[in-house]
């Protein structure tokens, strides 16, 4: 708990970002906050949602909570833990964020704050890799990154169809966000050894453009992840 310590002062700011493992993170701060009397175990003021996909309907339930009067008189704690939050369900978020309440506080935890609105990281303190794991993004961008392109394509239907075929799964986002982050650092240590290697630039490029086109409503997750196939 010595980071946490560090990390989230007995003055807590209104609002994080908290990057992580979401079905892991949203507890560890919940914990965290009951041991140190920031909230009552199993208060109503604390509000605490693990989502695959926050959406807009998810953010108008969560203002009707943040509206409400504080029960217990302490503190009111929302810790949401999202693999993929839609841009109309940012701007709820952001409309709360704007409107700092005194004793209300929120953690959002996502697995990559760069899916956010700047807006949104405008406002918010970030909390960067807290308990994060690269084994998981090593492991499939290291398998992607031997495979032919051939091999990578037909890879990349496997996911898609793992999925169901449901483009706007935050469980698809959150795999294809790590295999982004994975094969970015393998590049990325690649171009360190020749800074004027334009083909590794230019992957390194294409994949911050992909990691932006991630984050948009309705893009093509199969369409991104096979323009990756084919660059890297």
């Amino acid at each position: 708990m010595a980071n946490l310590n560090q990390l989230f002062p007995i003055n807590l700011f209104h609002s994080y970002v908290v990057e992580g493992n979401p079905e892991d993170v949203v507890y560890l701060i919940r914990l965290y906050l009951e041991e140190r009397g920031d909230i009552v175990k199993n208060s109503r003021d604390v509000s605490l949602n693990l989502y695959d996909s926050f959406g807009v309907e998810d953010g108008h339930n969560l203002r009707e909570w943040y509206v409400n009067k504080s029960v217990d008189g302490i503190k009111k704690i929302c810790i949401i833990g999202a693999k993929f939050i839609n841009k109309e369900a940012e701007q709820a978020l952001l409309k709360m964020i704007e409107e700092p309440t005194l004793n209300t506080h929120f953690f959002i935890v996502v697995p990559d704050s760069s899916l956010l609105i700047g807006t949104i990281m405008s406002r918010v303190h970030l909390v960067k890799n807290l308990n994060k794991d690269n084994n998981f993004e090593d492991k499939i961008a290291n398998e992607f990154m031997i495979a032919n392109v051939r091999d990578r394509i037909e890879k990349v239907g496997q996911i898609i169809r793992d999925f169901k075929d449901n483009e706007n799964s935050g469980g698809l986002r959150y795999y294809a966000i790590s295999l982004i982050n994975g094969v970015e650092r393998i590049i990325y240590e690649k171009w360190k050894k020749d800074l004027n290697n334009e083909d590794t630039k230019f992957s390194l490029e294409e994949l911050g453009n992909c990691r932006g086109f991630l984050s948009l409503p309705g893009a093509s997750v199969k369409m991104i992840l096979e323009h990756i196939a084919l660059i890297i």
